[in-house]
């Protein structure tokens, strides 16, 4: 018979696995409201603003948020952006701190 030790262990390992498959690949979206005088609660739905998915073999995709510009060009929203980006930096920075505690816990047993 299995003792409790061997069962948690065996729950953590599995809860590890689950993890790691679920790590394997990142996807940040970042949103936006249109805002005015109305009520919160009165705002219009949030919009896709950005969206990036990194697969742990490297593979990444990027959506940007554009607009048109004065002469109807297309030009990158720098701003909506730039939160973004931090966004995706703050999820990777995470991710790697997550990784690394679950390999450190794997490689002590």
């Amino acid at each position: 018979m299995a003792s409790n030790l061997d069962d948690t262990i065996r729950e953590a390992a599995a809860k590890v696995r689950q993890y790691i498959e679920d790590a394997a690949v990142m996807q940040v979206r970042t949103f936006y409201v249109l805002t005015g005088t109305e009520e919160l609660s009165k705002l219009d739905a949030e919009r896709p603003g950005a969206f990036t998915e990194v697969k742990l073999d490297g593979d990444t995709k990027v959506v940007v948020p554009m607009r048109k510009g004065r002469d109807d060009s297309m030009e990158l929203d720098e701003a909506l952006f730039s939160i973004h980006e931090r966004n995706v930096q703050a999820a990777t920075d995470y991710r790697a701190r997550v990784l690394g505690a679950l390999i450190g816990l794997l490689q002590r047993r």
